[in-house]
């Protein structure tokens, strides 16, 4: 049974009950003094007793002589439903008491219209029209469609009969004897109680006061607005202020920051690979000779210019050349499949391709990274010039190139500018140049005067490697997507103390893998970023704390300085605080669009009434009262599988809390027509014993059918989740070898060996010519390779070895001299 609640209740003209006790009390004030509220509300919130006399009676005397009884009554309460997710929020202090709002009309309201209006308000916040609210006389459901208006929503008042749960709202008729009344819990977490003219808002401990507000202000917009007007065109919440201007002029450009930091300290070291340094004037000479061989070829201001260079020193002069000749590089990153590679090529239409010839199958001229050239008069370019074309993946399966301005990206750096940087930074080209997080790496460090470190490609794919350039050259600018972060923070040799600033971003942070980093680094500034491509890398910051660890919050901070964000529905209506939607940003990042996708820019890329443009982002989330934003993952991350919506992240996050689980994903599969969900972890918890953990947690339609323990989660060249290379899904017991054969030793020789630990890690049979990356592979399992090789004796093997070695039979054969080396 539920616990009892306490219901009060003061009354003008009722005479005591004879057969109950009364007390009186008196008051100085008049029965008309507004402080009379406040005595009567004092004496109503008394607590009773239940185990004593199960009412309690007060007669109030004022001393104008006016007499109030106030009668106390205890009764059995009855369930009520949580705290609905819109009104309250992870990380802020939600009220410990219940709390009331008032609303006052015109006229007198009817209980049946604020039915109607609260039931349009709770449609717009969960996205279904059949909607189910409580009253004092039991529940009911409401047909609350967009092209109806409140005059016929108030005729499809009915008596609920599919309802199962206890109603979040209510709408309840106060008593007209009654002065004022007061319950220690409302019959539903957020209760409209309406008396003549007024409505008032009661809502239980646990609602946050700005979500309640919200939710009032919504109702009365409804209520006020033309009862004969289709309800979907009322608006419930107001549209977001205009962002703020940055002040960067239409002369400035990532061409003249560059130039800035190179006439100011033209010997200072620009970019650093391995050994191999540039300096700020060389830098800039190269790339001029880069601009001008390009010129040379017929490239123009405006042309596009495909770059297809390894991630070595040379590739920064090439990329600042291209925006010198007034072109916007198309990065062409050679790990990319070669049909990936000859499709970008065409479609950005490219005047010219810089790198080794062959890589990309193209008909434009291509141009070696060095060459002669000859002095040539360049074009003068701005901020409204495009920089870059980056392609991001389609959901048809072609990818689409976003233009993106030097503008946007000089915003970027001026919003960003508390962070505080300076020549006294070094950064690292950790990420792929076709990945947009390297713009904010490679143009962050180098408009402001930083030294930049390009990260060779085996050096990114092995985390100890990585660990070791972070202390040898000294980062103090550290840019991780969270992915590659988890593998990096694993690592335990030296400390990284040169690192101030840990900046997240590229995928969701799962704030709890910070937990030890924090302790170890206490001094590090950590900032998780939310951003996207079509945005400009970045459109938010927040700076995480430890509270921010405990407190496993999903806020991804405010808008940067020139940004604006904003939640909408499906029909682009802007959503109260709380309510999840999808996410609107706008202003200073705001990019051109897709290239020669006219239909798709006009679909993704809409103007405001005021003629601004913003994005739809296709995420998912929901706005805090403190102005944050909750990232609550893709909107196409909410599945429907036999007919019940999943929400993706919701199965993760289950996985993650259970013990012995580092990572986690959740996708869906499908055999034979059916869809179900297939779930995979890293770490040694074993999958019967997370099956009945989830058992007792999630609905039976949310468990996934198959939990696939994998060593890693496979991520693709930019560090995200890659779910194409998700092994097939397998009804594991535990991570262990697979049946037909042991881990092996080097005892049984290197081939032996080899062979165990790839059916190990694959949880398929290996022979001894199958290619590790033919085969389901990945750069993870490389690591993996490599780190196992170490341990069981084999040398100092590498990932590179692992790569250059990808057969297992060549593998074999560079252990096997790795173990002559060690004994000799």
């Amino acid at each position: 049974m539920a616990d009892s609640v306490l219901h009060a209740a003061a009354y003008a003209g009722r005479a005591p009950d004879p057969h109950r006790p009364l007390f009186t009390e008196t008051t100085v004030v008049a029965a008309d003094d507004p402080r009379a509220a406040a005595v009567r509300r004092r004496i109503l919130r008394r607590p009773i007793d239940p185990s004593r006399a199960g009412d309690r009676q007060v007669l109030l005397r004022y001393v104008d002589g006016t007499e109030h009884l106030l009668v106390s009554t205890v009764r059995a309460g009855e369930a009520v439903a949580p705290v609905p997710p819109w009104a309250t929020f992870a990380g802020l202090p939600d009220p410990a008491e219940p709390s009331e709002l008032v609303w006052r009309a015109e006229a007198a309201l009817d209980q049946a219209d604020v039915i109607a209006a609260a039931a349009v308000v709770l449609a717009r916040y969960t996205g279904t029209s059949l909607v189910a609210l409580g009253t004092e006389n039991g529940a009911v459901e409401v047909d609350a469609a967009d092209d109806a208006p409140r005059v016929r929503i108030r005729t499809s008042i009915r008596p609920a009969t599919t309802v199962a749960a206890p109603a979040e709202v209510a709408v309840v008729c106060a008593d007209p004897e009654v002065l004022d009344e007061w319950r220690s819990r409302p019959i539903a977490p957020i209760e409209l109680s309406l008396r003549d003219r007024q409505l008032t808002l009661h809502t239980q401990a646990g609602v946050h006061p700005r979500a309640a507000r919200a939710f009032l202000d919504a109702v009365t917009a409804v209520l006020t607005a033309d009862e004969a007007r289709p309800v979907g065109g009322v608006e419930i919440a107001a549209e977001p202020p205009a962002p703020t201007r940055l002040a960067v002029g239409d002369d400035e450009s990532i061409v003249s920051a560059v130039l800035a930091r190179s006439r100011e300290r033209p010997d200072a070291v620009a970019v650093r690979c391995g050994s191999r340094t540039i300096s700020y004037q060389r830098l800039s000479d190269e790339a001029y000779a880069v601009a001008t061989r390009l010129a040379a070829v017929g490239v123009r201001r405006g042309d596009r210019v495909g770059v297809t260079v390894e991630p070595d020193e040379s590739l920064i002069p090439v990329l600042l050349g291209v925006l010198m000749a007034g072109a916007a590089y198309v990065p062409l990153d050679p790990a990319y499949p070669r049909m990936r590679l000859a499709f970008m090529a065409e479609d950005a239409g490219v005047a010219a391709v810089i790198g080794p010839d062959g890589t990309v199958d193209t008909t434009a001229p291509v141009l070696p990274v060095r060459g002669p050239a000859e002095p040539a008069e360049l074009p003068s370019i701005g901020a409204p010039d495009a920089a870059y074309v980056i392609y991001t993946s389609g959901s048809t399966g072609r990818p689409k190139g976003v233009l993106v301005a030097h503008r946007t990206v000089l915003n970027l750096l001026a919003a960003t500018a508390d962070f505080g940087f300076s020549e006294a930074d070094v950064w690292t080209v950790f990420h792929s140049y076709a990945f947009d997080f390297s713009v904010w790496e490679i143009w962050g460090c180098l408009a402001t005067g930083g030294r930049l470190v390009v990260v060779p490609r085996e050096t990114a794919r092995d985390p100890y490697a990585f660990h070791r350039l972070l202390i040898d050259e000294g980062v103090t600018v550290l840019n991780q997507t969270p992915s590659a972060f988890a593998q990096l923070s694993a690592v335990d040799g030296g400390e990284c103390d040169s690192v101030r600033l840990l900046v997240f971003g590229g995928e969701p942070l799962d704030v709890s893998v910070l937990r030890s980093w924090l302790d170890r680094y206490p001094r590090q500034r950590v900032e998780n970023m939310y951003g996207i491509t079509e945005t400009t890398v970045h459109c938010t910051r927040r700076t995480i704390l430890p509270v921010d660890v405990a407190l496993a919050g999903r806020s991804v901070g405010q808008a940067l300085p020139g940004w604006s964000l904003c939640v909408r529905d499906a029909a682009g209506r802007v959503l109260p605080v709380g309510v999840p939607g999808e996410i609107y940003v706008e202003g200073a990042g705001v990019t051109h669009g897709y290239l020669g996708r006219p239909g798709l820019t006009a679909q993704r890329f809409t103007a405001t009434a005021g003629g601004r443009r913003r994005y739809r982002s296709g995420d998912r989330g929901r706005l805090r009262p403190d102005g944050e934003l909750e990232h609550l993952g893709r909107l196409d991350g909410q599945v429907k599988v036999r007919g019940h919506r999943i929400e993706l992240g919701e199965v993760r996050a289950a996985l993650l809390d259970q013990l012995g689980v580092a990572a986690a994903a959740v996708v869906v599969r499908r055999h034979d027509d059916d869809a179900f969900l297939a779930a995979y972890v890293v770490g040694p918890a074993d999958p019967a014993r997370l099956g009945q953990a989830l058992a007792n947690r999630l609905p039976v339609h949310y468990l996934p059918r198959t939990i696939t323990p994998i060593d890693q989660l496979p991520t693709t060249v930019n560090g995200k989740l890659d779910v194409a290379r998700l092994p097939g899904p397998t009804v594991a017991t535990s991570a262990t070898a697979p049946p037909g054969g042991d881990a092996g030793t080097p005892a049984d020789g290197p081939l032996a060996w080899v062979l165990a630990l790839w059916e190990r890690l694959l949880r398929r049979p290996v022979g001894p010519d199958d290619n590790l990356f033919l085969i389901g592979g990945t750069s993870l399992l490389a690591l993996k390779t490599a780190l196992e090789a170490r341990g069981a004796g084999f040398g100092e093997v590498t990932v590179k070895d692992v790569y250059r070695h990808p057969v297992a039979r060549a593998l074999a054969a560079t252990l096997a001299t790795g173990v002559q080396d060690a004994s000799a």
